[in-house]
Formats: C-alpha cells, sequence, structure tokens
C-alpha cells in the first residue's frame, strides 16, 4: 500500500512537470545559473571569500557549535578561522545576535556536507570535519538554490491554483521578479544570508493559507492542520524577527470592509483556532529561547545590543528611492507591482488588503531600523524577502493586460500598453544584470553608492560591450 501511494505520488509529480514544461524549463535553467554563479565566483575568479562571511556567518555559525557542543563559540577565535563572529552584551551574557532560524533551515545541507567530512577523514586521514571547510560552505550555498525553487514552486502554485492567474501569466512575474530584483543575487552569491529562507517560508505561508481556507469552507480541516500556522509563524520569526508581521496576511484574509473585518475577527480569535496556534508557535521557538536560557540564563534576550529603531523618523525616502539603497532606485522592475497593488486592492480579493497591509507596515518598520540601508547588500535585500508580494501584484497588472486583449481583441492601445510594460521590463532586468553584475566585480560597493557610482557602472558595460 505504501510503495503505491509513493508511485503514485512520484506519478503525479513527472505528470505536473509534463504539464507545466514551460515553468519547469524556466525553473531549471535559472537553478542552473545560480549554480553556475556561485562556482564561477567562488571558484573559478574568486571574486568573494569566504562563501559564508558577513550576517551569513552569524546565522550559520550555530550549527557548527552545536557539532561541538560549545555555544561561547570559541573555537572559531580558538581554530583561526577566516570570519569571526562578534557577541553582543545582552543581560546576563554574551549572545549571538542572529536568531536561529537560519540555521534550521540550513542543518539538512550542513548535516550531509558533515557526514560526506566525515567519512572522508575516516579513509584518507585529513581532517576537513570542522563545520567550515569549503564543502560545508559550498552546500550551505546549493541549499539556497533549493529554497529558491521550492520557493518559486509554491508562489506559481499560488498564482496559477488560488488565485486564478494562467500559466503564461504567472510565468511572466515569476522570471520578471527573480531577474529583474536582487532575488537571483540573494539566491547564488549570497544565499548564506536569510533573505532566500524568508523568501520560501513566505510563499510557504501564503499557499498554506490559501490551502487551508479552501478547506476550511467545507470544514475538513483537522487540529494539527491549524498548528501549521503556529509552526510557520515560529519559524519566520527566528529567521528574522521583524517577518513576524507577515502574519498580517493571516489575520486579514478575506478582508473586504469594516464588516469583513469583524467577521475575520471572530474566526481568527475562536480558541479552537486561536490557541493551538500560540501554543505551537511557542513550542516552536524553542530552540531559540534555549539558546537565549544557556546563553543569558533568561528565557527572553534582546540580542541587537544598542541597535534601535527610530519609529518617529524613519529614513521612507531613503529606504524606497535613494542612490545609496533605495528599494525602487536599484529594482525598478517593482514600479510595475505598485501600479498592479492599486489595481488588486480596488479588487479586494481575499489576498490582497492583506498583502497591502503588511507592504506599508514592513517598510515603515525596516525604514525606522537605525541602519536602514541594512550594511553591505546589492539593493536593498530586506525586501528579497516579501518577493511574493511584488510577484502577485505584477502577476496582477500582467493579467489586466491580458484581459485587456480579450476584451478588445488586441486594438492599437494594447499594443502600445504591452510594447511599454514589457520594454520596460526588458531594461530593467538588462539594467539589474549589470548592476548584479558590477556588484560581483567590486564596482558597485556593497555600501555608499552615488551618482558618480552609477556612471561607472554604465562607462563599465559599454566599454565591455564595445
Amino acid at each position: 500500500m505504501k510503495r503505491l501511494k509513493k508511485e503514485t505520488s512520484i506519478t503525479k509529480s513527472v505528470q505536473w512537470v509534463w504539464k507545466e514544461k514551460a515553468f519547469a524549463a524556466f525553473l531549471l535553467i535559472t537553478a542552473f545559473l545560480m549554480l553556475c554563479t556561485i562556482i564561477w565566483v567562488y571558484h573559478v575568479k574568486v571574486l568573494n571569500a569566504p562563501k559564508v562571511y558577513s550576517d551569513g556567518f552569524g546565522y550559520y555559525a550555530y550549527l557548527p557549535a552545536l557539532v561541538r557542543g560549545d555555544f561561547t563559540f570559541g573555537f572559531i577565535e580558538a581554530e583561526g578561522w577566516e570570519h569571526s563572529l562578534k557577541l553582543i552584551e545582552a543581560e546576563g551574557g554574551l549572545v549571538n545576535k542572529y536568531p536561529v532560524g537560519v540555521a534550521i533551515m540550513e542543518s539538512p545541507f550542513f548535516f550531509a556536507a558533515h557526514l560526506l567530512s566525515l567519512l572522508r577523514d575516516a579513509l584518507t586521514g585529513s581532517v576537513t570535519a570542522t563545520g567550515y571547510s569549503n564543502l560545508y560552505q559550498y552546500m550551505v550555498l546549493f541549499g539556497g538554490v533549493f529554497y529558491w525553487m521550492a520557493g518559486t514552486v509554491l508562489l506559481y502554485r499560488l498564482l496559477t491554483g488560488y488565485l486564478g492567474f494562467s500559466k503564461r501569466v504567472s510565468l511572466l512575474a515569476c522570471a520578471v521578479i527573480t531577474y529583474g530584483t536582487n532575488l537571483f543575487h540573494y539566491a547564488s552569491y549570497d544565499a548564506c544570508f536569510s533573505h532566500v529562507y524568508s523568501y520560501f517560508l513566505f510563499n510557504l505561508f501564503l499557499y498554506y493559507l490559501c490551502w487551508y481556507e479552501a478547506r476550511e469552507a467545507e470544514h475538513r480541516n483537522r487540529l494539527w492542520q491549524t498548528c501549521i500556522f503556529g509552526f510557520l509563524a515560529g519559524l519566520i520569526f527566528m529567521c528574522r524577527n521583524t517577518n513576524i508581521l507577515f502574519v498580517l496576511t493571516y489575520v486579514c484574509y478575506g478582508v473586504r470592509n469594516w464588516e469583513t473585518l469583524k467577521a475575520r475577527a471572530v474566526v481568527i480569535l475562536k480558541p479552537s483556532r486561536a490557541v493551538p496556534i500560540i501554543l505551537t508557535g511557542f513550542v516552536t521557538l524553542f530552540p531559540q529561547l534555549l539558546y537565549w536560557r544557556s546563553a543569558t540564563g533568561h528565557w527572553f534576550a534582546y540580542s541587537y545590543g544598542d541597535e534601535p529603531f527610530y519609529w518617529l523618523a524613519p529614513q521612507l525616502g531613503n529606504f524606497l528611492f535613494s542612490v545609496r539603497k533605495g528599494l525602487f532606485f536599484w529594482s525598478p522592475i517593482l514600479v510595475l507591482s505598485v501600479i498592479g497593488m492599486v489595481i488588486a486592492v480596488r479588487k479586494r480579493e481575499k489576498l490582497y488588503v492583506g498583502l497591502a497591509v503588511f507592504f506599508l507596515v514592513i517598510v515603515y518598520v525596516s525604514s525606522a531600523w537605525w541602519s536602514w540601508y541594512y550594511g553591505g547588500s546589492f539593493g536593498q535585500r530586506v525586501a528579497v524577502d516579501f518577493m511574493c508580494l511584488f510577484t502577485i501584484f505584477t502577476a496582477e497588472l500582467f493579467s489586466g493586460l491580458e484581459h485587456w486583449k480579450k476584451r478588445n481583441a488586441g486594438g492599437n492601445g494594447y499594443r502600445l500598453a504591452v510594447a511599454a510594460v514589457f520594454g520596460y521590463c526588458g531594461i530593467c532586468i538588462v539594467w539589474n544584470l549589470i548592476c548584479m553584475m558590477a556588484y560581483w566585480h567590486r564596482v558597485l560597493p556593497s555600501d555608499g553608492a552615488d551618482w558618480n557610482t552609477i556612471k561607472d557602472i554604465v562607462s563599465g558595460a559599454v566599454a565591455y560591450i564595445f
């Protein structure tokens, strides 16, 4: 019986891939390019080293600490690793400021590397099972490509299965956001950072939310299925604390006006829903709480020291438009998603209000952080986490063009609009790829970009072409 079910599952997967040949081709080609990027950047050209570094190292450090049983992280300095870890003073002791969620997501790839390293050491007498040798670091980056693939499959199925977009529109939206923003970069070159993991979790949360609510309408959900919301929310929080705001999409699901908001509040506050979700969320947080307890003697700790939010002075203009790290400056293709958001919110479909509310709140919170530019990065990196939002609203715009064609059989106005939209997409994608290469070659600095930087990028691209 189990074998039959397994064969049926494999058959369904093969059938789905065959039905979605265009999307499968996009997925495999892009994943291949990402893997080639990792090898080219870190092995062929050696444009950056080490592979797991900066914030990515802080997230990752829990895994070698786990196999060594040393959460003081003293072994890093003692063994002279190529990257250090600065601990933060918290009440009761020193802590790693980065939460443990990314390490949990990376763990399958880390332990695969660890087993291979142990086997190699046993056979050759070498010492590579250090927790940070090349194989571990490459496996983490390859894991980022895997999570991009899994997240994009979920997003595509959400677009086609629950939001009603055509296959063509859904594929175009996924491709445009992947190649027109810094998503490609953070799923390959900088896959050790938290963002591609949050991208996957956000897509999973939205897909599961739509799946759950569709079953709920038929009264087919079970207690353990309700608990999954708590598990996902806890994991999202442990990857990046402020991302817990994404639960606003759950709170606002189906909300169109004041009356539907009150009706939604009644539904989500029912003990049969609220209690399992809250309890499961706290259980999911146990690894984080246990670490804080072992490091400080307290179950809860603020691990970011003297890094504050300036709630009354958010850098909204800089966060969105500045040449230094502006979201729309470095990913201008996202302007299309804002147009799509306006169209979508007027429709007030089940997910749209929640996504728009989350976007407004997360932009405010992110721009109020003391380091609104988020250190060294390609573009505004925190936006990678919620690229599902931009993809959905871009799909809404593309779908509007598709419906326009059906209504008017493709008149001059339609052809002009299509030429403008997709011409803009092409320009933005080319510009993004040029900037990404400039970042890899240090022409675009990790911080402090200005108008002279733009001149350098343009002149470098022109010189390369001609």
